[in-house]
């Protein structure tokens, strides 16, 4: 099968790999569409230090299942389906992927050949979580990261915070998507704040308003800013970028006795105030990818959100394209939300 190989930080070419055969208990799945993360675009430039050489990443997907393993009982052969692509709560052992930095088994992540950008991959049956017949297979892509969203929300009502003002830094997918889910969530007002004013202005099809974040802007005038578009103090901030700038912003937002959700994880250390953080009671919860609760909810909400989900698909691109597509948005020459592999077009070609 034809795959795309990470072989160094910058360094990615298309390769023959040999088609997975599915184990017991899992399904060969025919990969039809895959997005591009944010998060492996900063793996392919080693910015993150997420990815390792000689894997195939790959985790936001849509498929169809092309064939069973012994035992698996389904889904049936040709069901649509979208991937939950943790498969394991533990990390991988070297032979298979990198332990280095999750405590997890992720397809597409940390599991060397196991990804999707590629026309196969095998995975456990449960795994295949059947879509509406409705869902497209680029909209089943996008379960992943509204199922991020949802986790996130999740973790905010397991520390008892009840919905109320909500600010989100960061109008790219992640960010406009907790603003979805925010709002299903009973949380609002909303504001969506981002460097680029497109971006931002994009927040007012998702029911938030939009701010744009100047360069070399005061944290208190944002945070006077946002009071006003609020009408108050936001019970919880999201970090939905994760950078040192983006922390620092949200922790002043969130002074005092806000939650600070931080979901975005570019950096790999942020300077925390403690007296601050101690004396205005700042609440810091974090949030990683999501549970099988929280992405099958996603799934089975694909319907209701696949118009706005839609609006997240700004370029596609074959496999055969990945390489340069990643580079141009690494050095930032592409600026789309959310660019799909369209897998099945390539190999129907």
């Amino acid at each position: 099968m034809k795959a795309v190989l990470f072989e160094k930080p910058w360094g990615m070419r298309v390769v023959d790999l040999p088609r997975p055969q599915p184990r017991a208990g899992e399904v060969l799945l025919a990969v039809e569409a895959v997005g591009i993360c944010g998060s492996d675009v900063h793996g392919f430039t080693g910015e993150s230090g997420r990815r390792a050489p000689d894997m195939v990443m790959g985790h936001e997907v849509g498929a169809r299942v092309a064939a069973l393993g012994p035992g698996a009982e389904g889904p049936p052969v040709g069901t649509p389906v979208a991937l939950y692509n943790v498969i394991a709560d533990h990390a991988p052992g070297p032979a298979e992927g990198d332990p280095s930095f999750l405590n997890k088994q992720v397809i597409g992540v940390n599991l060397a050949h196991r990804g999707a950008m590629a026309e196969y991959v095998a995975v456990p049956a449960a795994n295949a979580i059947p879509t509406a017949p409705e869902v497209g297979s680029d909209i089943a892509a996008l379960a992943e990261p509204a199922a991020v969203a949802g986790h996130a929300f999740d973790r905010l009502a397991a520390h008892g915070r009840a919905p109320g003002r909500l600010a989100i830094l960061g109008a790219g997918t992640i960010g406009l998507c907790a603003a979805t889910v925010g709002r299903r969530r009973g949380f609002g007002p909303i504001v969506v704040l981002d460097t680029v004013a497109a971006k931002a202005a994009a927040a007012a099809g998702f029911d938030a308003i939009s701010y744009h974040l100047h360069a070399g802007e005061e944290p208190a005038a944002t945070s006077q800013a946002v009071e006003a578009a609020l009408g108050g103090r936001p019970s919880a901030v999201v970090d939905a970028v994760g950078t040192a700038p983006s922390f620092d912003l949200a922790f002043q937002l969130c002074r005092p006795d806000a939650a600070l959700l931080a979901i975005g994880n570019l950096a790999k250390e942020v300077s925390l105030p403690l007296q601050d953080l101690v004396s205005d009671e700042v609440s810091v919860i974090g949030s990683y990818g999501f549970d099988r609760a929280s992405f099958q909810a996603s799934v089975a909400a694909l319907p209701e959100l696949a118009g706005r989900l839609m609006t997240f698909i700004e370029g596609r691109c074959t496999l055969d394209e990945v390489p340069a597509v990643m580079a141009a948005l690494a050095r930032g020459e592409r600026q789309e939300r959310k660019v799909i592999i369209d897998v099945a077009a390539a190999a129907e070609g």
